[in-house]
């Protein structure tokens, strides 16, 4: 497979936004007279997907937008306490960038957040960054393929969730989970990603047995 561009998701697949976002949940409950967790309960909620999560906390479907739109100001205001979910992020993303690739996030952050985060960390090699919204990836990732000229197979999405997986899945475009985010090891393996990696230096080591493009070459 001769991948062309890379699609990454920002919310646990770059950015460790899960600390600051559970303390943004713990203030938003208040408003929406939700139940508590503990951080300890928010981690075994990492085997369920997004909608078993919200059938779980007893979130009312018509509270979830506000509740996005809350925690989003409430992040960005936070977005400097934000690092890197590993340290070897900016290195692998200038080699893909350096190499040709095309780069760009799609996730159901703000747009405003993620170019935040990116400008802080002196990391703007990204050639776009797409919202999602609650509709799902597969409409943004759709737009990348028109506006690029790319096909399915040009693609390689890079995510944390169950529900890029399917995403992914619904588009036929392969994808690399990783194994630290906001879904476990297990719950990602029994959706079937194309790849899963432990490391960012992996995504390097994917594109190079695929004979995708020119990274590690001179």
């Amino acid at each position: 497979m001769n991948y062309k561009c890379v699609i990454f998701d920002f919310d646990g697949t770059l950015a460790d936004t899960e600390k600051i976002n559970f303390g943004i949940f713990q203030e938003i409950a208040d408003i929406y007279k939700l139940e508590k967790i503990s951080f300890e309960e928010m981690k075994k909620l990492k085997k369920f997907s997004a909608s078993e999560i919200i059938d779980h906390l007893n979130i009312k479907k018509r509270n979830i937008p506000g509740m996005i739109r809350k925690g989003r100001r409430k992040l960005h205001a936070s977005i400097e306490e934000v690092d890197w979910c590993r340290e070897r992020w900016p290195e692998v993303i200038q080699e893909l960038k350096k190499a040709g690739y095309i780069i760009g996030i799609i996730t159901s952050n703000s747009k405003k957040n993620v170019k935040k985060f990116l400008k802080n960390k002196n990391a703007e090699y990204f050639e776009f960054i797409y919202n999602s919204g609650l509709t799902g990836k597969e409409r943004k990732i759709k737009k990348v393929m028109r506006k690029r000229k790319l096909s399915n197979e040009d693609i390689l999405y890079v995510g944390d969730e169950i529900r890029d997986i399917k995403s992914s899945h619904n588009m036929k475009v392969h994808i690399a989970s990783v194994d630290w985010g906001y879904n476990t090891r297990e719950s990602l393996e029994r959706n079937r990603p194309d790849y899963i990696i432990e490391e960012p230096k992996e995504l390097i080591q994917i594109l190079k047995k695929e004979g995708a493009g020119v990274v590690g070459k001179d």
